[in-house]
Formats: structure tokens, C-alpha cells, sequence
């Protein structure tokens, strides 16, 4: 007597995607009929036509795709922190997040903007999570290049000869 072996099945993960598929066909064919036309067991047509009431129920209670807008704290304030780091930029300097959080300060202790937001001198904390939504907010990266080298000079190779 010879020994059957066990046929091992081998564990495979699906899609969402296509796990709405194998669950549309059965509803229309039937769950049997589902399950031999995409090669599957039918318990398992049958768990995903049980559990995709509670998948539409997530779907709907997620919210809209993409980032939603971060409210801001000081708007007319970051406005001016917006144009000083431009024109840092363009001057060549390097920004980086200490440099903004100083500004930002500073910007909040003039006369004109402590009378828009009195108390924001104090209450501004500028931590690294306000610098990160501050700059994906108006769309700036501190990881950009503001200078790539010193230009050379045009008479480079007479001064090494003569030095």
C-alpha cells in the first residue's frame, strides 16, 4: 500500500481589488461557481461575501484621499516668515529649522503684528511638527541647494603660476 501524500497548500494573500471581483462574480454566479472559476475554496468566497459589509463600512467612514490643509495659527505672520526665507534663498543663504523658528520670533514681537496677535509671542512654541506643516504648507523643502559651488575665477590659471 502506497502512501498518499498531503498536498500542502500554500498560503496566498489577495487584494481588496480582487477580492471585489471574486465577490461580484459570486453574487451573480453563485458561490460555488465563483470559487472553481478563480480557483479558491468556497468557504473562502464565502468569508469575504460575509466580511465585505464591514470593508464598505470603513470605506465610507474614511476620510477624503490627500492631505488635508493645516489651519493656521498666525496666517498674515507666516505670510512675512514665507517671504523672508525667498529672499534668504535668493541671497544664497542656507535656511534651516532653528533659523526659521528665530524668525518667526522675531517677527512676533513687532509692534504691528503683537497688535494682531497679542499673546502669540508667547504662546508660539515652533516646534519641529508647526516647521514641517509650515513648509509643506507653502511648499518649501530645507533639502534644495541654494548654491551649488564659488565661481572660479576668470584668470584662475595666471594666479596659480604666479603664486
Amino acid at each position: 500500500m502506497t502512501q498518499k501524500k498531503v498536498g500542502v497548500r500554500q498560503h496566498t494573500s489577495y487584494s481588496l481589488k480582487e477580492k471585489l471581483v471574486v465577490i461580484k462574480y459570486a453574487q451573480e454566479n453563485g458561490k460555488n461557481v465563483a470559487a472553481k472559476h478563480f480557483n479558491l475554496d468556497t468557504p473562502i468566497v464565502g468569508r469575504w461575501i460575509k466580511q465585505s459589509s464591514s470593508w464598505e463600512e470603513k470605506n465610507k467612514k474614511k476620510k477624503c484621499a490627500g492631505t488635508p490643509e493645516r489651519k493656521a495659527f498666525y496666517p498674515e505672520v507666516e505670510k512675512f516668515l514665507y517671504n523672508w526665507i525667498i529672499e534668504q534663498r535668493k541671497k544664497g543663504f542656507a535656511v534651516n529649522y532653528i533659523s526659521i523658528r528665530l524668525q518667526m520670533c522675531k517677527i512676533l514681537k513687532e509692534l504691528v503684528i503683537q497688535a494682531l496677535y497679542p499673546a502669540g509671542e508667547y504662546e508660539f512654541q515652533g516646534n519641529l511638527f508647526w516647521i514641517n506643516s509650515f513648509m509643506k504648507q507653502f511648499g518649501l523643502s530645507l533639502k534644495k541647494r541654494t548654491k551649488i559651488s564659488q565661481k572660479l575665477l576668470k584668470d584662475i590659471e595666471q594666479k596659480l603660476d604666479e603664486f
